[in-house]
Protein backbone atom coordinates (compact mmCIF):
# COMPACT_ATOMS: atom_id res chain seq x y z
CA UNK A 1 0.00 0.00 0.00
CA UNK A 2 0.74 3.63 -0.49
CA UNK A 3 1.39 4.58 3.14
CA UNK A 4 2.95 8.23 1.96
CA UNK A 5 -0.10 8.90 0.42
CA UNK A 6 0.42 12.15 -1.83
CA UNK A 7 3.03 13.59 1.04
CA UNK A 8 6.09 14.45 -0.45
CA UNK A 9 9.84 13.60 0.67
CA UNK A 10 11.24 17.27 2.23
CA UNK A 11 15.05 16.75 1.45
CA UNK A 12 16.86 19.73 3.02
CA UNK A 13 19.80 21.52 0.62
CA UNK A 14 22.71 20.27 -0.18
CA UNK A 15 25.59 22.22 -1.37
CA UNK A 16 22.85 24.51 -3.00
CA UNK A 17 22.30 22.49 -5.51
CA UNK A 18 20.29 19.57 -5.03
CA UNK A 19 17.29 18.79 -2.43
CA UNK A 20 15.15 21.06 -0.95
CA UNK A 21 13.19 23.08 -3.27
CA UNK A 22 15.24 22.69 -6.01
CA UNK A 23 14.36 20.98 -9.36
CA UNK A 24 15.49 17.15 -9.42
CA UNK A 25 18.90 16.87 -11.06
CA UNK A 26 20.04 14.32 -13.39
CA UNK A 27 22.93 12.01 -13.64
CA UNK A 28 24.16 10.32 -16.97
CA UNK A 29 26.73 7.50 -16.79
CA UNK A 30 29.65 8.23 -19.45
CA UNK A 31 32.00 5.98 -18.51
CA UNK A 32 32.19 3.93 -21.61
CA UNK A 33 32.35 7.28 -23.88
CA UNK A 34 35.51 8.78 -25.46
CA UNK A 35 37.20 10.18 -23.09
CA UNK A 36 39.40 12.11 -25.24
CA UNK A 37 36.70 13.81 -27.33
CA UNK A 38 35.09 16.99 -25.82
CA UNK A 39 32.52 16.73 -28.64
CA UNK A 40 30.74 13.77 -26.59
CA UNK A 41 29.61 16.21 -24.25
CA UNK A 42 27.00 17.33 -26.74
CA UNK A 43 24.97 14.20 -26.23
CA UNK A 44 24.50 15.69 -22.83
CA UNK A 45 23.54 19.10 -23.29
CA UNK A 46 27.66 20.66 -23.51
CA UNK A 47 28.56 21.68 -27.40
CA UNK A 48 32.31 22.45 -27.31
CA UNK A 49 32.78 25.28 -29.94
CA UNK A 50 36.46 24.70 -31.09
CA UNK A 51 36.86 28.40 -32.00
CA UNK A 52 36.28 30.13 -28.96
CA UNK A 53 37.37 27.02 -26.80
CA UNK A 54 34.15 26.88 -24.84
CA UNK A 55 31.12 24.95 -23.86
CA UNK A 56 27.49 26.30 -24.65
CA UNK A 57 24.44 24.66 -22.64
CA UNK A 58 21.06 24.58 -23.69
CA UNK A 59 18.12 23.79 -21.72
CA UNK A 60 18.89 20.33 -21.81
CA UNK A 61 22.28 20.47 -20.14
CA UNK A 62 22.85 17.38 -17.29
CA UNK A 63 23.67 18.53 -14.04
CA UNK A 64 25.91 15.40 -13.63
CA UNK A 65 28.22 13.16 -15.39
CA UNK A 66 29.73 9.63 -13.61
CA UNK A 67 33.27 8.74 -15.17
CA UNK A 68 33.36 5.56 -12.29
CA UNK A 69 37.09 5.02 -12.59
CA UNK A 70 38.32 6.98 -16.26
CA UNK A 71 39.69 10.57 -16.57
CA UNK A 72 38.74 12.55 -19.25
CA UNK A 73 41.78 14.32 -21.25
CA UNK A 74 39.71 17.44 -21.93
CA UNK A 75 38.66 19.79 -19.56
CA UNK A 76 35.25 19.98 -18.68
CA UNK A 77 32.57 22.53 -18.51
CA UNK A 78 32.84 25.07 -15.72
CA UNK A 79 29.11 24.23 -14.40
CA UNK A 80 29.02 20.59 -15.00
CA UNK A 81 29.83 18.64 -12.03
CA UNK A 82 31.46 14.87 -12.31
CA UNK A 83 31.31 11.73 -10.04
CA UNK A 84 33.71 9.51 -9.50
CA UNK A 85 34.56 6.07 -7.92
CA UNK A 86 35.34 7.34 -4.11
CA UNK A 87 38.90 5.86 -4.72
CA UNK A 88 39.82 7.36 -8.08
CA UNK A 89 37.99 10.50 -6.47
CA UNK A 90 40.48 10.38 -3.71
CA UNK A 91 43.49 10.59 -6.49
CA UNK A 92 42.43 13.47 -7.57
CA UNK A 93 44.20 16.70 -7.29
CA UNK A 94 42.63 19.34 -8.18
CA UNK A 95 38.53 18.29 -6.55
CA UNK A 96 36.46 21.42 -8.19
CA UNK A 97 33.51 20.66 -8.92
CA UNK A 98 34.19 16.90 -8.48
CA UNK A 99 32.44 14.56 -5.92
CA UNK A 100 32.84 11.24 -5.00
CA UNK A 101 30.38 8.39 -4.93
CA UNK A 102 30.72 5.86 -1.98
CA UNK A 103 28.99 2.14 -1.56
CA UNK A 104 27.42 2.00 2.30
CA UNK A 105 30.82 0.11 3.75
CA UNK A 106 33.33 2.47 2.26
CA UNK A 107 31.39 5.24 3.32
CA UNK A 108 31.06 4.39 6.92
CA UNK A 109 34.99 3.65 6.39
CA UNK A 110 36.58 6.18 5.00
CA UNK A 111 38.75 8.38 6.27
CA UNK A 112 38.79 11.19 3.89
CA UNK A 113 35.00 12.46 2.69
CA UNK A 114 34.41 15.80 0.20
CA UNK A 115 33.67 18.67 2.27
CA UNK A 116 30.19 19.58 0.22
CA UNK A 117 29.08 16.91 -1.80
CA UNK A 118 28.98 13.41 -0.90
CA UNK A 119 27.01 10.73 -2.92
CA UNK A 120 25.86 6.84 -1.40
CA UNK A 121 24.74 3.80 -2.43
CA UNK A 122 21.96 2.46 -0.69
CA UNK A 123 19.25 0.11 -0.92
CA UNK A 124 15.60 -0.37 1.13
CA UNK A 125 17.63 -3.23 2.67
CA UNK A 126 19.84 -1.76 4.15
CA UNK A 127 17.98 1.03 6.33
CA UNK A 128 17.71 -1.76 8.87
CA UNK A 129 21.45 -3.09 8.85
CA UNK A 130 24.38 -2.54 11.55
CA UNK A 131 26.19 -0.69 8.62
CA UNK A 132 23.45 1.73 8.45
CA UNK A 133 23.37 1.82 12.18
CA UNK A 134 27.00 3.06 12.07
CA UNK A 135 26.40 5.79 9.40
CA UNK A 136 27.39 9.18 10.89
CA UNK A 137 24.74 11.18 9.05
CA UNK A 138 25.65 14.84 7.68
CA UNK A 139 24.26 17.44 5.92
CA UNK A 140 26.51 16.11 2.72
CA UNK A 141 25.25 13.19 2.08
CA UNK A 142 23.34 12.49 -0.73
CA UNK A 143 21.53 9.08 -0.81
CA UNK A 144 21.78 6.60 -4.22
CA UNK A 145 19.05 4.44 -3.70
CA UNK A 146 19.21 1.89 -6.18
CA UNK A 147 17.11 -1.34 -5.91
CA UNK A 148 16.80 -5.09 -7.26
CA UNK A 149 13.96 -5.44 -5.96
CA UNK A 150 11.07 -7.46 -8.39
CA UNK A 151 9.05 -4.74 -7.81
CA UNK A 152 11.49 -2.05 -7.27
CA UNK A 153 9.32 1.22 -7.86
CA UNK A 154 7.32 -0.28 -4.96
CA UNK A 155 10.61 -1.07 -2.86
CA UNK A 156 11.91 2.76 -3.42
CA UNK A 157 8.59 3.96 -2.33
CA UNK A 158 9.11 2.27 1.15
CA UNK A 159 12.79 3.48 1.29
CA UNK A 160 11.69 7.11 1.09
CA UNK A 161 8.74 6.17 3.78
CA UNK A 162 11.39 4.31 6.07
CA UNK A 163 13.53 7.51 5.79
CA UNK A 164 10.59 9.89 6.56
CA UNK A 165 9.63 7.25 10.08
CA UNK A 166 13.46 7.36 10.93
CA UNK A 167 13.42 11.63 10.40
CA UNK A 168 15.77 11.52 7.82
CA UNK A 169 15.85 14.56 5.21
CA UNK A 170 19.09 14.28 3.00
CA UNK A 171 18.25 14.29 -0.17
CA UNK A 172 17.57 11.01 -2.75
CA UNK A 173 18.54 10.46 -6.14
CA UNK A 174 16.98 7.70 -7.40
CA UNK A 175 18.23 5.34 -9.63
CA UNK A 176 17.40 2.96 -11.83
CA UNK A 177 19.44 -0.12 -13.66
CA UNK A 178 18.29 -1.79 -16.74
CA UNK A 179 20.35 -4.44 -18.64
CA UNK A 180 20.98 -5.15 -21.95
CA UNK A 181 18.99 -8.60 -21.39
CA UNK A 182 16.04 -6.51 -20.78
CA UNK A 183 15.78 -5.45 -24.32
CA UNK A 184 16.30 -8.65 -26.59
CA UNK A 185 13.42 -9.74 -28.12
CA UNK A 186 12.99 -14.17 -28.38
CA UNK A 187 15.66 -15.52 -30.65
CA UNK A 188 14.91 -15.28 -34.37
CA UNK A 189 12.00 -12.40 -34.09
CA UNK A 190 12.91 -9.27 -35.87
CA UNK A 191 13.47 -6.44 -33.68
CA UNK A 192 12.30 -3.03 -34.52
CA UNK A 193 15.29 -0.54 -34.31
CA UNK A 194 13.09 1.59 -32.33
CA UNK A 195 12.24 -1.20 -29.32
CA UNK A 196 14.76 -1.01 -27.35
CA UNK A 197 14.01 2.82 -27.21
CA UNK A 198 10.45 2.95 -26.73
CA UNK A 199 11.34 0.12 -23.94
CA UNK A 200 13.33 2.29 -21.98
CA UNK A 201 10.79 4.91 -21.90
CA UNK A 202 7.90 2.82 -21.00
CA UNK A 203 10.11 1.06 -18.10
CA UNK A 204 11.78 3.99 -16.79
CA UNK A 205 8.84 6.39 -16.62
CA UNK A 206 6.89 3.97 -15.01
CA UNK A 207 9.89 2.96 -12.50
CA UNK A 208 10.44 6.82 -11.85
CA UNK A 209 7.70 8.72 -12.92
CA UNK A 210 5.60 7.05 -10.22
CA UNK A 211 7.58 8.39 -7.38
CA UNK A 212 8.34 12.20 -8.91
CA UNK A 213 4.80 12.68 -9.31
CA UNK A 214 4.09 12.18 -5.53
CA UNK A 215 7.08 14.40 -4.50
CA UNK A 216 9.52 11.67 -4.13
CA UNK A 217 13.21 12.05 -5.42
CA UNK A 218 15.84 14.80 -5.75
CA UNK A 219 17.36 13.72 -8.73
CA UNK A 220 17.14 10.20 -11.49
CA UNK A 221 19.93 8.22 -12.79
CA UNK A 222 18.79 6.34 -15.18
CA UNK A 223 21.72 3.46 -16.43
CA UNK A 224 20.77 1.83 -19.49
CA UNK A 225 24.06 0.25 -21.41
CA UNK A 226 21.97 -0.65 -24.29
CA UNK A 227 20.61 2.57 -24.77
CA UNK A 228 22.43 5.37 -26.48
CA UNK A 229 23.88 8.60 -24.11
CA UNK A 230 21.73 11.06 -26.33
CA UNK A 231 18.86 8.94 -25.75
CA UNK A 232 19.14 8.92 -21.76
CA UNK A 233 19.71 12.65 -21.35
CA UNK A 234 16.30 13.46 -23.68
CA UNK A 235 14.58 10.49 -21.66
CA UNK A 236 15.66 11.60 -18.72
CA UNK A 237 14.78 15.33 -19.28
CA UNK A 238 10.93 13.99 -20.59
CA UNK A 239 10.85 12.27 -17.25
CA UNK A 240 10.64 15.49 -15.42
CA UNK A 241 8.49 17.32 -18.09
CA UNK A 242 6.11 14.95 -17.77
CA UNK A 243 5.62 14.90 -14.19
CA UNK A 244 5.88 18.55 -13.95
CA UNK A 245 8.49 18.34 -11.58
CA UNK A 246 11.50 20.63 -14.02
CA UNK A 247 10.23 22.31 -17.54
CA UNK A 248 13.05 22.31 -20.58
CA UNK A 249 10.79 22.85 -23.60
CA UNK A 250 8.15 23.04 -25.41
CA UNK A 251 4.91 20.48 -24.33
CA UNK A 252 2.77 19.55 -27.51
CA UNK A 253 -0.50 17.80 -26.25
CA UNK A 254 -1.97 15.88 -29.39
CA UNK A 255 -5.12 13.79 -29.72
CA UNK A 256 -4.37 10.22 -31.24
CA UNK A 257 -6.56 11.23 -34.69
CA UNK A 258 -9.54 9.74 -35.61
CA UNK A 259 -12.06 9.88 -38.62
CA UNK A 260 -13.03 13.30 -37.10
CA UNK A 261 -9.73 14.59 -37.82
CA UNK A 262 -10.06 17.45 -40.22
CA UNK A 263 -6.01 17.93 -40.98
CA UNK A 264 -2.67 15.98 -41.33
CA UNK A 265 -2.18 16.23 -37.69
CA UNK A 266 1.64 14.67 -37.94
CA UNK A 267 2.23 17.26 -40.32
CA UNK A 268 0.52 20.11 -38.68
CA UNK A 269 1.91 18.78 -35.32
CA UNK A 270 5.56 19.54 -36.80
CA UNK A 271 4.80 22.24 -38.23
CA UNK A 272 4.04 23.96 -35.27
CA UNK A 273 6.21 23.10 -33.57
CA UNK A 274 9.20 24.27 -36.21
CA UNK A 275 8.33 27.99 -35.02
CA UNK A 276 7.37 27.43 -31.20
CA UNK A 277 9.45 24.98 -30.47
CA UNK A 278 12.10 27.59 -28.16
CA UNK A 279 8.79 28.64 -26.07
CA UNK A 280 10.19 26.58 -23.20
CA UNK A 281 7.54 25.43 -20.60
CA UNK A 282 4.72 26.64 -23.13
CA UNK A 283 1.89 23.98 -23.45
CA UNK A 284 0.40 24.02 -27.07
CA UNK A 285 -2.84 21.47 -27.68
CA UNK A 286 -3.16 20.24 -31.22
CA UNK A 287 -6.59 19.02 -31.53
CA UNK A 288 -8.24 16.66 -35.06
CA UNK A 289 -11.82 18.82 -34.17
CA UNK A 290 -13.85 20.35 -31.96
CA UNK A 291 -15.96 17.35 -30.64
CA UNK A 292 -13.12 16.07 -27.87
CA UNK A 293 -10.44 18.20 -28.52
CA UNK A 294 -11.22 21.39 -25.48
CA UNK A 295 -11.24 18.39 -22.82
CA UNK A 296 -8.38 16.32 -24.02
CA UNK A 297 -5.93 19.60 -24.09
CA UNK A 298 -7.19 20.81 -20.73
CA UNK A 299 -3.92 22.24 -18.79
CA UNK A 300 -2.80 23.13 -22.12
CA UNK A 301 -1.64 27.14 -22.18
CA UNK A 302 -2.99 27.57 -25.97
CA UNK A 303 -5.20 25.54 -28.29
CA UNK A 304 -5.00 24.65 -32.33
CA UNK A 305 -7.81 22.67 -33.17
CA UNK A 306 -10.04 21.55 -36.28
CA UNK A 307 -13.29 23.39 -36.75
CA UNK A 308 -14.15 22.49 -40.66
CA UNK A 309 -12.74 22.09 -43.75
CA UNK A 310 -9.85 24.46 -43.78
CA UNK A 311 -11.16 25.78 -40.72
CA UNK A 312 -8.69 26.35 -37.42
CA UNK A 313 -10.46 27.66 -33.99
CA UNK A 314 -7.49 28.71 -31.47
CA UNK A 315 -8.01 29.08 -28.30
CA UNK A 316 -6.30 30.47 -25.07
CA UNK A 317 -6.44 27.70 -22.43
CA UNK A 318 -10.22 26.67 -22.21
CA UNK A 319 -11.48 30.16 -24.28
CA UNK A 320 -11.75 30.36 -27.41
CA UNK A 321 -9.83 33.44 -29.07
CA UNK A 322 -10.64 33.00 -32.78
CA UNK A 323 -12.90 31.07 -34.93
CA UNK A 324 -12.94 29.41 -38.33
CA UNK A 325 -9.37 31.22 -38.95
CA UNK A 326 -8.07 29.25 -42.25
CA UNK A 327 -5.23 27.06 -42.19
CA UNK A 328 -2.81 28.56 -44.28
CA UNK A 329 -3.38 31.84 -41.66
CA UNK A 330 -4.24 29.82 -38.24
CA UNK A 331 -0.10 29.50 -37.73
CA UNK A 332 0.70 33.27 -37.91
CA UNK A 333 -3.00 33.84 -35.93
CA UNK A 334 -1.81 31.77 -32.88
CA UNK A 335 1.76 33.01 -32.89
CA UNK A 336 0.36 36.61 -32.22
CA UNK A 337 -1.65 35.28 -29.55
CA UNK A 338 1.36 34.17 -27.51
CA UNK A 339 3.09 37.53 -28.97
CA UNK A 340 -0.20 39.46 -27.68
CA UNK A 341 -0.18 38.06 -24.33
CA UNK A 342 3.75 38.86 -23.98
CA UNK A 343 5.00 35.30 -23.48
CA UNK A 344 6.87 35.19 -27.16
CA UNK A 345 10.68 35.15 -27.41
CA UNK A 346 12.84 35.45 -30.04
CA UNK A 347 15.11 32.01 -31.45
CA UNK A 348 18.13 32.88 -30.57
CA UNK A 349 20.33 31.37 -33.95
CA UNK A 350 23.93 30.07 -32.60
Amino acid sequence: SNETGNLPYLSQEVNTFIGGSLVPRIIVDISQENLKDAQILAKVGYRYDMLLDKYHMGEQSVDFVYLADSLPSFTMPANLKQVYNYKTWFTIKDKTNIHPLFTLEEFVHAKHKDSSLNMVQIRNADLTSSLFESLQLDKTIVFIVETNHLHGMADQRQFFRNLQEIGIDNPVIVKRSYQKEDFSGPIGEFMNPEEPISKIQLYASTDLGALLIDGLGSGIWIDSPATALENLASLSFGILQATRSRISKTEYISCPSCGRTLFDLQETTQMIRSRTNHLKGLKIGIMGCIVNGPGEMADADYGYVGAGPDKVTLYRGQQVVKKNVSSSKALDELIKIIKDDGLWIEEIEE
